[in-house]
């Protein structure tokens, strides 16, 4: 599979020494934010979590199998919690809708244990809140990572603040299925987009997912590498360091013709404090929840709309002038 595709080059950070604060383990994370937006975290280290890692995989192959009208129950029509079904949005092909189902919780409902929350999420909830403690103690030790790289501090706010405990977030762990297919005709993959929020932490074990490169310039695939997590800036990070850093556009499709196998990833999005303000990609000043709310809207918009705003890709194409 790996010969016949075209991988992107991406950077590797080791966890281990990240966490221990190693400077030139600092230095390589913040080249990869300015530079390719996406990198590996080296996971290899933590067994506890990788094996927490393949108890949700479990529970998703199960749920994600259950009857149409039973998942439907969990449909909260949010874009925070809940179960939300196929071809709801665009896809990653002219004109068709996409090809995946979800399940979300938000951060802040699985730690207050709110109603809102799928009952088969509910009855995992330490297994859950594990897996997110332990995704967004790695997502804090890289934005104090950035800061102290970046002299963030004083007059300039670092980035860990607009990331407070007590603040309410749209902070969010989606759970995605990508069936098999045997034809195209349905839908196809997920959309090209920048994501929403500050940096995501994504796990998968199959091929599919794709990144806008600038340097070579296309599509490469994003290879899945065992005890590996794919980490990428996203639009909040790359709006709050005034675009120093790299939001780079992605997207799911078929490796080949169809998909002859299941696809499943978990991402679990940071997102800043709702009251968070900065400038966004159209030149204003708007919250950290009016963005989301927006681009949430702007997935559901034809093909032809998106293109017109510089919202889904975050105006990334138009900066960097990348042709696809």
């Amino acid at each position: 599979m790996a010969s016949a595709l075209l991988e992107a080059p991406l950077s590797v950070i080791n966890w281990g020494r990240l966490k221990s604060g190693d400077a030139d383990e600092g230095k390589r994370l913040l080249a990869a934010c300015e530079e390719q937006g996406f990198f590996y975290l080296d996971l290899s280290g933590v067994p506890a979590f990788l094996q927490d890692y393949k108890s949700v995989l479990r529970f998703m192959e199960d749920y994600f199998h259950r009857d149409l009208a039973e998942k439907m129950k969990d449909d909260r029509r949010s874009d925070t919690h809940g179960y939300e079904p196929m071809a709801t949005s665009t896809g990653a092909v002219m004109s068709l809708p996409d090809y995946y189902e979800s399940l979300k919780a938000s951060r802040d409902e699985l730690h207050s244990d709110s109603s809102a929350l799928a009952p088969a999420i509910r009855a995992h909830k330490d297994l859950f809140q594990r897996f997110c403690t332990m995704t967004h103690q790695v997502f804090m030790i890289v934005l104090q990572e950035l800061d102290r790289q970046l002299g963030l501090g004083g007059e300039h706010a670092p980035f860990t603040d607009f990331h407070r405990e007590d603040a309410e977030s749209l902070t969010t762990l989606s759970m995605f299925r990508y069936p098999k297919q045997e034809t195209l005709d349905l839908g196809v993959g997920h959309n090209k987009h920048t994501d929403i929020g500050t940096l995501t932490f994504l796990l998968c074990e199959q091929w599919g997912l794709q990144v806008l490169s600038k340097d070579p310039a296309g599509w490469r695939f994003v290879a899945p590498r065992e005890g590996h997590a794919v980490i990428n800036v996203g639009d909040t990070l790359r709006f709050l360091s005034g675009n120093r850093f790299r939001s780079a556009v992605h997207r799911v499709i078929p490796t080949q013709r169809l998909q002859h196998e299941d696809r499943y990833s978990i991402a679990y999005f940071l997102r800043a404090a709702n009251d968070t303000h900065f400038i966004d990609s159209t030149g204003r000043t708007i919250s950290a929840k009016q963005w989301h709310d927006e681009k949430f809207d702007v997935f559901r918009e034809t093909h032809e709309d998106q293109e017109r705003l510089p919202i889904l890709t975050g105006g990334m194409e138009r900066q960097e002038a990348i042709v696809v």
